[in-house]
């Protein structure tokens, strides 16, 4: 299921109508200005309703189809049902999610480049974890749609919308990914992964005798034929990047001037505020194992040895001293599976060989995981199960912002001049040499992507402009591609100085496949590394541990282990992470899912709306299988049902 968001009419049925433009599209009822000015719902998606008691959220919605005057379509709806007692016993808001599919009979003014609606029907409604109460909650939308059912939208804006459309119908419901298996390292202690992109790339530090590995976000330098890394304010080395590694009590002042001089122009990030438990290990001279890898790897590290507990109804254990889904089943010979970006993996022990098992071929005791099972976050990775089918209604719904043209403003930098490759199975070429995403449609139009925002250009290096519409060829960039994220950015109108867009978790790296939602389309690409390196999107080796939860919504972490393991990178070069991006490509901070709107600031964006994350706290990673890094204190948590943590 692949769930665009597009602009559509069905959603602003819930507004009350007069002369004006709501995320682009114009639209007026059959009523006088006068009457209805002061109604004018200018609310961005996700818009709040009450009926009968029942408060209700309408999302950003999307076109299925326009044959002759029928226009058809959908849009996720959430229905509040109370709270219920989270694991410190503190009261959560809880939701039931779905999907609504709405027609409309059109006529056109193409004098007036106007299209009118009328005869406006809610047709049916999906809400896959409450099918019982699917008919009260479409009769919830009915009795709104009521108050308001004609409107009148842009023509234009409809059809642009509707050709991009015509794109995501050509794509497969499951899009094609990569599923080759990681190097999976489980460790019983502290341990620290560091990544390095591909073979390592040794440049000049700007100190005599010390080189750096230029491709890792990690620090990693190397002096008189051995090899140094600083994590948590300590010092390690080692004859070469496999090891082994040993603590150091001081380091050559050379060392430490590189050092220094990496961290200040942030090209490496040395954690220099551990997490408790990193921090625990460096204790009384102690040291974490480290592992470098230069190929996908991840860590999965066990608060000693591991405690198996039985799943009730199944033959399957899981490991309970580790924040990673580790399962065992009795009845495949004691068979180990893990679930890794959303992947499952098989192997007869912990130590390997790993193989991917597809999600519809998992042994038929994953389905019957109880919800109320501390693992039962698994549930959304398993084809089928209520939890899966949410998570899909979850993937498509979109945050959005308004951006005003004038204040968002974008320069890009280039590692030499600027250098083009042609996009797989496209007429489109993407820049390699530049941390931003730069997609060059013909010779003298280019189009670039920057914290959520399409900007366009004549030339690849600007000036940058705020875009009002994008080519629809650019959402047929496929998943080979290491610029397939950027077709989860949407543009969905625009008024004056002010352009309507929005993302959906695409964005942040999610796809689906097998009907299911993974991290990462797993496709290698070659990195750019010359005075800079600029990587590529990355699928494993990130710790990606994300997941839906009706409860608290859709959660994203990344770029740290389980409770006692600590990922390098956590910072990825390619995707919505903030910036202020250099021009070697360093996006600051860490990653989660927080609204990249709000990096804008209030001159640039308004309007922004949080549908699956809270867009200002940062306290983002709070549901089952949800890892939270806060941009704003630096703390770390874990998430997976039964555990509740909170950012701060």
């Amino acid at each position: 299921m692949r769930f665009h968001p597009l602009v559509m009419a069905a959603a602003l049925t819930f507004s009350l109508g007069s002369p004006a433009s709501i995320h682009g599209v114009p639209f007026v009822a059959q009523q006088s200005v006068a009457d209805a000015a002061p109604g004018i719902d200018a609310r961005p998606f996700p818009r709040d309703f009450t009926q009968n008691g029942v408060a209700f959220s309408v999302h950003q919605p999307q076109y299925d189809s326009w044959n002759d005057n029928q226009l058809k379509g959908r849009f996720a709806m959430s229905v509040d049902t109370g709270t219920r007692a989270d694991a410190n016993g503190k009261p959560e808001q809880t939701a039931d999610y779905g999907v609504v599919t709405f027609q409309a009979r059109t006529q056109i003014d193409k004098d007036a480049r106007a299209v009118v609606l009328t005869d406006m029907q809610l047709t049916g409604a999906s809400f896959p974890t409450a099918t019982a109460k699917q008919a009260q909650y479409l009769e919830l939308a009915r009795a709104q749609l009521r108050q308001k059912s004609t409107l009148t939208v842009s023509l234009d804006q409809l059809e642009s919308a509707l050709a991009i459309a015509a794109v995501d119908a050509k794509a497969p419901a499951s899009l094609p990914v990569r599923n080759d298996p990681p190097d999976i390292l489980f460790s019983t202690k502290p341990a620290i992964l560091i990544l390095v992109d591909g073979a390592p790339a040794l440049k000049p530090s700007g100190v005599a005798g010390v080189q750096r590995v230029i491709n890792s976000r990690s620090l990693l330098l190397q002096q008189g034929g051995e090899y140094f890394t600083y994590i948590g304010s300590h010092w390690a080395k080692a004859s070469s990047l496999d090891g082994p590694w040993s603590a150091m009590v001081s380091a050559d002042p050379k060392l430490t001037q590189a050092m220094q001089q990496a961290v200040a122009s942030r090209q490496v990030d040395t954690l220099d505020k551990p997490p408790q438990a990193l921090a625990d290990a460096f204790a009384n001279g102690g040291m974490p194992d480290l592992y470098v890898r230069t190929k996908p790897a991840e860590l999965i590290t066990v608060q000693g040895e591991p405690q198996f507990v039985a799943i009730p109804g199944t033959k399957l254990s899981f490991i309970d001293n580790t924040g990673a889904d580790v399962f065992v089943d009795a009845a495949a010979d004691n068979a180990w599976y893990v679930l890794v970006s959303g992947r499952w993996f098989t192997a007869p022990g912990s130590k390997g060989p790993w193989t991917y098992v597809a999600p519809n071929r998992l042994p038929a005791d994953f389905a019957r995981i109880p919800p109320e099972s501390p693992k039962s976050g698994v549930l959304a990775s398993i084809p089928g199960t209520p939890e899966a089918k949410e998570a899909l209604i979850a993937n498509g719904i979109p945050q959005t912002a308004t951006v005003k043209k004038a204040q968002a403003k974008l320069d890009v930098a280039y590692d030499g001049a600027p250098q083009f490759a042609n996009i797989e199975g496209t007429s489109l070429q993407y820049a390699r040499n530049t941390a931003v995403p730069v997609i060059r449609v013909a010779n003298d139009r280019y189009y670039a992507v920057d914290k959520g925002i399409w900007f366009t250009a004549s030339s690849p290096t600007g000036p940058w402009t705020v875009a009002t519409s994008v080519p629809p060829s650019i959402y047929s960039i496929p998943t080979s591609s290491p610029l397939h994220y950027v077709t989860y950015v949407r543009v969905y109108g625009h008024d004056g100085d002010e352009v309507y867009v929005g993302y959906t978790p695409g964005y942040y790296g999610t796809v689906v496949t097998d009907n299911v939602v993974v991290y990462g389309t797993g496709y290698a690409c070659t990195p750019w590394v010359g005075a800079y390196w600029y990587g590529c999107p990355a699928t494993y080796g990130m710790g990606a541990y994300f997941g839906w939860n009706p409860w608290v919504g859709w959660s994203f972490g990344w770029g740290w282990g389980w409770y006692d393991g600590w990922y390098g990178p956590y910072s990825p070069w390619w995707g919505p992470w903030y910036g202020p991006a250099y021009s070697y490509g360093w996006w600051g901070g860490g990653a989660a899912a927080w609204n990249v709107y709000g990096h804008w600031g209030n001159a640039a964006v308004r309007g922004t709306a949080g549908a699956w994350a809270d867009p200002w706290t940062g306290n983002v990673g709070r549901g089952a299988r949800g890892g939270d890094y806060n941009e704003a204190t630096g703390g770390r948590g874990v998430g997976r049902a039964a555990v509740d943590t909170n950012a701060y």
